[in-house]
């Protein structure tokens, strides 16, 4: 929990109004929490599984050459603690993995709860004004995109729940998530909401141990999204036609995101940085990249985007690491990632909580291509792991059920010879 705390919208509730004393809780958890992360997971390395305790090692060689740098230059073990940051947020992944080895995994309904309830008060007390239709015309979205990415994570369980219960008001709960998804319009949680949906899909149909008749199923789903999506449509347009101008704005930014739109501030910053970046593809800059002057300039003013020796902030979690740490630092992600996908392919049955985390965490790769990521979704992506380690099954090939069957055979007959 501490964790998702660290995200805007529980800052914003903890220290209303107040942006200096929200930026200093959250220097204060980051830089906390990555000390213990750190030596929690270096103490309890024998807990990992190999290719974990690999991936761990990889971690912590970097940063003894961070440090082994920063003294050799500065004279300091940690000369700017903005680019070991970079570093140490991988922690948070091996630090819920390693607790949750050898403690029970959370109660997903306590953390779903928790994160909607932060996120309803949010909404209400701190930015009441996000909730009209002229703030969604007038692109006044008010919360930040990593708490609306946060939805997916209800808005999936609820949604699977249905599939595998059948209630009706866990479904009623995925359309209203899927609408708040929606209304607060960040362009790149509803792409990454799509992929979610394809995920999910195909581990529904390949991955779970009992015929859930998803087609039959999804006929409420169809069925209400075909009636609410007229009635709502054909009653809120006629009323506000500026909504569907705000849509087809939408959906005209992310087809020419390189032009218009947010993703053209995105783009031009990506362009200004890159050459950096291709003269530093395997360290990156590190320390020097942090001394380096602001690259991104205002169109208006032709002024510095951002003030000077703060370090740089990027929008993309790729632009950033690469900049930062460079292909070396990106490799710790890509086997996360890739140990997430490998393990979900071996495992034969997965639980509704499995399901819903990667439908989650495997959305990351394209969240980050628009966002850095917020301490919650590394420490969500070492949740998935435990969780899918737990379970994890190789396929069952014909000779291992023969094996088993046999087995059973025999222990059953000398259960017969005894009695």
């Amino acid at each position: 929990m501490l964790i998702l705390t660290m995200d805007n919208m529980f800052l914003e509730l903890l220290a209303p109004e107040n942006p200096d004393l929200q930026g200093t809780i959250l220097n204060m958890l980051v830089q906390g929490m990555a000390v213990i992360s750190l030596g929690y997971s270096t103490l309890y390395f024998q807990r990992m599984s190999p290719f974990m305790r690999f991936i761990f090692a990889l971690l912590l060689l970097y940063l003894f050459a961070l440090v082994y740098e920063s003294y050799y230059k500065y004279n300091t073990f940690m000369v700017y603690p903005h680019v070991f940051l970079k570093l140490f947020l991988f922690c948070f992944v091996f630090f819920i993995y390693t607790f949750h080895k050898n403690n029970p995994l959370p109660h997903f309904k306590h953390v779903l709860w928790f994160i909607l309830i932060c996120f309803v008060l949010n909404s209400v007390l701190i930015h009441p004004e996000a909730l009209s239709l002229s703030a969604f015309t007038s692109h006044e979205r008010g919360i930040v995109a990593s708490s609306v990415y946060m939805l997916m994570i209800p808005f999936f369980y609820f949604l699977t729940t249905y599939f595998y219960k059948g209630d009706t008001p866990n479904l009623l709960g995925a359309f209203f998530l899927a609408f708040l998804i929606i209304f607060f319009q960040h362009r790149t949680v509803w792409i990454c909401t799509a992929l979610g949906l394809a995920i999910y899909y195909l581990l529904i149909r390949f991955k779970v141990g009992k015929s859930l008749h998803i087609i039959a199923k999804l006929m409420p789903i169809v069925l209400i999204a075909v009636v609410a999506g007229f009635v709502g449509s054909a009653l809120v347009f006629s009323i506000h036609p500026e909504v569907i101008v705000k849509f087809q704005e939408s959906f005209s930014d992310i087809e020419n995101f390189e032009s218009q739109g947010t993703g053209a501030w995105r783009y031009m910053q990506w362009l200004s940085y890159w050459p950096f970046i291709e003269e530093n593809p395997f360290f990156g800059l590190r320390f020097e990249g942090f001394e380096l002057p602001i690259q991104f300039y205002r169109e208006d003013n032709d002024k510095p985007m951002f003030e000077d020796g703060y370090g740089h902030f990027f929008h993309s979690f790729y632009v950033d690491v690469l900049f930062y740490l460079g292909s070396a630092g990106l490799l710790i992600y890509v086997l996360i990632i890739g140990y997430i996908i490998v393990n979900t392919i071996k495992s034969k049955r997965l639980s509704i909580d499995q399901i819903v985390l990667l439908s989650f965490v495997l959305t990351g790769p394209l969240f980050g291509l628009s966002y850095v990521f917020t301490p919650f979704y590394y420490g969500i992506t070492g949740w998935c792991i435990v969780a899918l380690e737990e379970d994890v099954s190789g396929p069952i090939t014909f000779l291992k059920e023969s094996a088993q069957r046999m087995r059973l055979k025999r222990s059953a007959l000398n259960t017969q010879k005894v009695t």
